[in-house]
């Protein structure tokens, strides 16, 4: 398991970085022994196995990383900070209720004695592929969050995945923009611990470029927004770092904006497509201007994804459909949850909900969720990528969404949430989609920000319901 492939290399290679935050660089040897008096200290708590699954709700990166190890350590299921169906709650702040007997506060002074103290290794646990290693929270698939158990096996397949595409080659330093509360995450560190890699974690968005120049390249994963972000806070005469691989996922990766990351950071870049339910299921390079929107590269060796039809069976390459998905790095169903189980986990497929079709070279491209394709007026279906992406080439948009709401005969209505710089003359974004044929004409609501969950997905359900609620209706 990761927290033993740490040992490993703090045996191997002790001097070697292994994480790195704003505030301290930390070698291998002292990660590994402060993952065991962390451990230690949890035990002394009364943390083991029979006490459930535990969250991490701590604000130190340091502290996440050490407690993440610490927990597989000693054979205990990790959380994120957000999983409130969680045993028990690790808090190195002010809990929400003191009285709440699954609140446990980790002072400041209690975490700097468990640091200090004597060195004792913890023991090692017996090998067992299907044990619960780390709960998430599903992103994207579902519109309430559901947990998802991953286990020693889904993790170490997941980590193969990723070692064996993207990440292959790589050393140096390591970055999950979106950070550990995700699935991506936590398995990019994971990966980065089992080869030896630096993993850099809570690095500010608005600095990262400055980070970006001075660590020792290697692996960044970000959301497309995060990369608009980052492409925003380059400061002036920033170079670009050819030596970086950046890989995105979580959201469609508009080709105009991997276009620029390409010229300004890095040509470097890849896109894939997974989810907490799947692990990695495709993954390829991003060739930027005059690619295929929403491509994803090509399934994983092992990993099956069937586009189907109405009837259930799957269409000829270039038709959409809608996308199942089977391999051996699959969940076989949500904890706690049978019906929405049920929904999604179907005769040994997982059922994502999401809308795609193959390219003739074999390349998936997701074209959008199906609960999201809005049927207009004469029975028209829409995806919102499609106005999406034009509208996101428009100067001065720096995000947008769009989503369907109801009109009173109960056909869907395309309004589009727009987020823009200062000084942005509206009129402009309505001119510059007319140039683009074939899209049905919006009602904008302007925005200052769009809600987007931690990968990058939008909320658009919170959009509907604000919009109805502006309009005196109700949300369905």
């Amino acid at each position: 398991m990761f927290d033993a492939r740490i040992r490993d290399h703090a045996r191997w290679n002790p001097r070697a970085l292994a994480v790195i935050t704003p505030r301290e660089r930390v070698t291998y040897a002292r990660f590994d022994s402060d993952i065991d008096r962390f451990g230690t200290a949890l035990a002394a708590l009364g943390v083991h196995p029979g006490r459930g699954v535990v969250s991490l709700r701590l604000a130190s990166p340091y502290l996440i990383c050490v407690a993440t190890a610490a927990l597989a350590r000693l054979g205990v299921a990790s959380a994120p900070r957000d999983d409130d169906a969680a045993d028990l709650h690790l808090v190195d702040g002010q809990p929400a209720s003191t009285d709440d007997p699954r609140m446990l506060r980790l002072s400041p002074a209690w975490v700097t004695e468990a640091l200090a103290a004597p060195h004792t290794p913890l023991p090692r646990l017996p090998a067992d592929p299907g044990r619960v290693v780390r709960v998430n929270l599903s992103s994207g698939t579902t519109r309430v969050p559901r947990r998802v158990a991953l286990t020693a096996a889904r993790i170490d397949g997941a980590n193969t995945a990723q070692l064996c595409s993207f990440a292959a080659g790589r050393l140096g330093t390591w970055l999950a923009i979106p950070g550990p509360d995700t699935a991506a995450g936590f398995v990019l560190p994971v990966s980065a611990w089992s080869v030896g890699a630096a993993y850099a974690g809570g690095l500010p968005l608005e600095t990262l470029a400055e980070w970006l120049e001075v660590l020792e390249p290697g692996l960044v994963c970000a959301t497309p927004l995060q990369l608009r972000q980052l492409l925003a806070f380059l400061p002036p005469g920033y170079r670009p770092q050819p030596r970086w691989r950046f890989w995105t996922g979580g959201a469609a990766a508009p080709p105009a904006l991997i276009q620029q990351v390409r010229l300004r950071i890095t040509p470097d870049v890849w896109i894939n497509y997974g989810s907490t339910e799947a692990s990695l299921n495709s993954v390829g390079p991003a060739f930027g201007e005059g690619d295929v929107p929403g491509q994803v590269g090509h399934p994983f060796t092992g990993c099956e994804i069937e586009v189907l039809g109405p009837d259930g069976v799957p269409v000829p390459a270039g038709d959409t459909g809608e996308i199942r998905i089977r391999s051996d790095r699959m969940s076989t169903g949500y904890i706690d949850d049978p019906d929405a189980t049920a929904r999604r986990f179907r005769d040994g497929w997982f059922h994502p909900g999401d809308l795609g079709r193959y390219l003739p070279d074999g390349r998936l491209v997701i074209e959008g969720r199906v609960d999201d394709r809005m049927n207009l007026a004469g029975g028209f279906k829409f995806m919102p990528e499609r106005i999406e992406v034009p509208a996101l080439a428009c100067p001065g948009v720096t995000d947008c969404a769009a989503f369907a709401v109801p009109d009173p005969q109960g056909f869907d209505q395309c309004w589009l949430a727009v987020a823009a710089a200062p000084g942005f003359d509206r009129e402009t974004l309505a001119a510059h989609l007319a140039n683009y044929p074939g899209l049905p004409p919006p009602r904008f609501a302007w925005v200052d920000e769009v809600p987007r969950n931690a990968m990058g997905k939008v909320e658009r359900a919170k959009l509907r319901d604000a919009v109805l609620a502006a309009l005196g209706g109700t949300p369905a």
